[in-house]
């Protein structure tokens, strides 16, 4: 069951969905005004870095909440299909997440800022993982943090509509708009690598809609696995339950604390 656990907690906290998988190589999208060569000054790298990095920390900030349905699909490095699933993924800054998979098993993983809880029915089983440790140099941890030394963790690059070239996933991951037509609009989509080399996610790309909506999740592991979530039914406002990120575990489980 650790391996299990150890896995939900690389590949959701993730986070981590989708019917189709992202392929990983698009360049950083450095447009500029033209000006003369004469007058134009040098852009940095770390320049770049900095303006997409406030850019995704904006994107994010406004993200308070987050609750949709997911549909993720793992492909290995010879993009064969090693693992499936569907449920709902809800999210609150700071550092609080609810993972259910209702598809092919029914599972629960819950963060709550202290600790990280994978609770297995099937087996009557409940994981426990300080989830300082569990999320150390995961990308996956901005989407619900506000710290700046976290952030400073990882370098962020801004894509040029990488998601959105490839073959119809602009029209997957686009929200309807108020007349029901489908919108067409380009997405943007940010790649994050840990500065650390070392850790279990190598790039995480978070790509979101012409609502700035986070639309899709593609993490690419140490194993060459990319997993792909995609998100649909996306709420940014909603009401929260009290006990959203609690666990209550029956008598008959067994715990396997690990912190």
């Amino acid at each position: 069951m650790k391996n299990k656990a150890m896995y939900l907690v690389r590949s959701v906290l993730l986070v981590a969905a989708g019917a189709t998988s992202f392929v990983l190589n698009a360049q950083i999208q450095a447009s500029a005004e033209a000006a003369p060569e004469s007058l134009a000054a040098p852009v940095s790298t770390s320049d770049i870095d900095t303006n997409d990095t406030s850019a995704l920390k904006a994107l994010l900030s406004d993200m308070r909440q987050f609750r949709a349905n997911f549909a993720q699909t793992v492909v290995d490095a010879q993009q064969n299909v090693v693992h499936e699933a569907q449920g709902v993924l809800t999210m609150t800054r700071p550092d609080k997440l609810r993972w259910e998979t209702t598809f092919p098993d029914e599972t629960l993983l819950i963060a709550d800022g202290e600790a990280v809880w994978n609770v297995d029915t099937f087996v009557e089983q409940v994981t426990v993982l300080s989830q300082a440790n569990a999320i150390k140099d995961n990308p996956v941890m901005l989407l619900t943090s506000n710290d700046d030394s976290t952030w400073s963790m990882f370098s962020i690059s801004q894509l040029d509509n990488a998601l959105s070239k490839l073959s119809g996933q602009k029209n997957k991951l686009g929200q309807k708009n108020r007349s029901g037509q489908e919108n067409t609009s380009s997405l943007r989509s940010f790649q994050i690598t840990p500065k650390q080399q070392g850790g279990q996610i190598l790039t995480l790309t978070l790509t979101f809609n012409s609502h700035n909506e986070l639309a899709a999740l593609t993490m690419l592991d140490a194993q060459q696995q990319i997993s792909t979530l995609t998100f649909s039914d996306i709420e940014t406002t909603f009401p929260l339950a009290a006990d959203t990120f609690e666990v209550e575990v029956p008598d008959s489980f067994i715990i396997d604390d690990q912190r």
